[in-house]
């Protein structure tokens, strides 16, 4: 009988709270076997998540932000458990897709009755992710971002409250620094070949992005295809213009946009590009492949 339900706490999540929140929600799952646990790392948390057991296991819920979910995510695909993704983080943006709020009377409800769906993950070059990938600018803000927060626990801190605002603050910065540059790439997709300077690319499995930056209205994770969103040219003031419309909910006509279900993104110089996903640096290399996981993901929604 599927009886027990795996905690997985990263205690490093957004202000240091997952581990008192855990104990409160373990406290509110009546007739279900609560089994905790710490990982000591992302890689311990992928392969606590692969030895669970499908026949014993309702559910893994992960506390912790994108980050710790994706490293999540990548264990449970395999097995079929269900993520139920609980918010602790920075950003949450697969919690808040969901529809899970955080609260633990939402958790116990969902639990009892299993809402569950089966979502569409995307991946690069072998490795999956749930929200938002991308290069360019964007991966740029995402290492630094994850420096800060590890490095300085004031900053950690006021990312919690001010998370759009500091990743836009990281976002002009990074386009001041690289004002007049580009990367130089060649986007191959659906048989079209094109080769560009651009300062940032994302593709999208899901409309937000850090809460409340859109980036691709109506994207969802049943469609058979996901957004591709660039911003050609070098760093200038386009791409500000560009990126700062992001916050009042529309996309600048300076952006190309279409949905396709496979890109493949060359670096022309050789040069290893780096990947952002999820709220991480998921690869370096300098050939990208994305396109959909073969398997899907099994999470809870509200």
């Amino acid at each position: 009988m599927r009886d027990e339900i795996a905690f997985f706490i990263n205690q490093e999540s957004g202000s240091g709270e997952a581990p008192r929140v855990a104990d409160a929600a373990a406290g509110t799952l009546a007739g279900l076997t609560v089994r905790k646990n710490l990982p000591r790392s992302s890689i311990d948390l992928t392969r606590a998540c692969q030895e669970l057991d499908p026949s014993k296991t309702r559910a893994a819920v992960v506390f912790g932000g994108d980050g710790t979910q994706s490293y999540a995510l990548r264990g449970l695909i395999e097995s079929g458990i269900p993520l139920y993704p609980f918010p602790t983080g920075t950003a949450n943006d697969l919690a808040q897709d969901q529809g899970i709020t955080g609260c633990r009377s939402q958790l116990e409800k969902l639990l009892h009755s299993e809402s569950i769906e089966e979502v569409r993950v995307l991946e690069v070059n072998g490795i999956p992710f749930s929200t938002v990938s991308g290069i360019g600018i964007g991966a740029d803000l995402c290492e630094e971002y994850n420096e800060l927060r590890a490095r300085h626990r004031m900053f950690k801190k006021a990312s919690q409250r001010m998370n759009c605002e500091i990743y836009s603050a990281l976002a002009l910065k990074h386009i001041l620094k690289n004002w007049g540059k580009g990367l130089r790439v060649r986007v191959t997709r659906e048989g079209l070949s094109e080769e560009m300077t651009l300062s940032a690319l994302m593709i999208c499995n899901q409309a937000n992005l850090a809460g409340n930056l859109t980036v691709a209205p109506g994207q969802s994770k049943h469609s058979n295809t996901f957004t591709v969103l660039i911003h050609p040219g070098v760093c200038g003031m386009k791409t500000v213009r560009g990126l700062g419309s992001m916050k009042f909910g529309r996309i600048d006509s300076s952006f190309i946009t279409y949905k396709t279900d496979h890109i493949r993104i060359e670096s022309l110089s050789g040069a290893p590009i780096t990947v952002f996903g999820d709220g991480e640096i998921l690869t370096r290399s300098p050939v990208l492949e994305f396109r959909a996981f073969p398997k899907k993901l099994r999470v809870f929604r509200a």
